[in-house]
């Protein structure tokens, strides 16, 4: 072949090969540029894990602790004392003076006073008498649920489950083969041993009135 008729296939050949290289070019700058152009990625922070310690203990509340100290009586009853002088009806007759309300610990270990408290705050009835001191002390004004407490002269108190006869108007109660049954109606106390019969009449008694006057 003469050089004139190569010179057309060298041309060609040229050709090719420079399109070629362009286009190998452009392939190597096109994924440069993407992995230039892609941005980077950082990690993203995880939110701290609190942890607890299962042999650690919370700490125990502080104990509350309510008073217990025994009721005292804010007024008492002696012989200067004019009870219900404004004619306003209370909830209680006040106790003599020199007697204190027990406190319900009080109640359990010695039982009720002549000024009652604990379980039985309310004096329903007071009798002085020749031989005792008397007190009826009831739950509450009413007066359905009630002890009987006596104080024999020279001896300590008995707190006694009492009964009510509406017969005799009398509050009744026993202890040691003694039947005791104080009168409403005049405070006089009649006391039962061994069939005879002592009565022993009061110097002194008042009443709560708890009674509706149109019954």
């Amino acid at each position: 072949m003469s050089w004139r008729g190569a010179r057309p296939v060298l041309l060609v050949l040229a050709v090719v090969a420079t399109l070629g290289a362009f286009g190998w070019s452009l392939l190597s700058s096109g994924g440069s540029d993407d992995e230039a152009k892609s941005p980077a990625t950082t990690p993203t922070p995880s939110a701290p894990v609190l942890s607890v310690d299962p042999t650690r203990e919370a700490p125990a509340p502080a104990p509350t602790t309510e008073p217990t100290t025994a009721p005292t009586a804010g007024e008492c009853e002696d012989e200067n004392t004019r009870f219900n002088a404004d004619g306003t009806q209370g909830d209680s007759l006040l106790p003599d003076c020199g007697q204190t309300p027990v406190s319900k610990e009080q109640q359990q270990t010695d039982g009720l006073s002549l000024a009652c408290g604990g379980d039985y705050p309310v004096i329903l009835y007071k009798s002085t008498t020749s031989g005792a001191k008397t007190s009826v002390c009831g739950k509450d004004a009413v007066g359905d649920r009630f002890r009987v407490v006596i104080q024999p002269a020279g001896s300590g108190a008995l707190d006694l489950a009492g009964s009510y006869d509406w017969r005799r108007d009398a509050y009744v109660a026993e202890h040691d083969g003694a039947r005791y049954v104080l009168h409403a109606v005049d405070g006089s106390l009649h006391v039962t041993r061994d069939g005879t019969t002592r009565v022993e009449p009061s110097s002194d008694w008042i009443s709560l009135d708890n009674e509706i006057d149109d019954l």
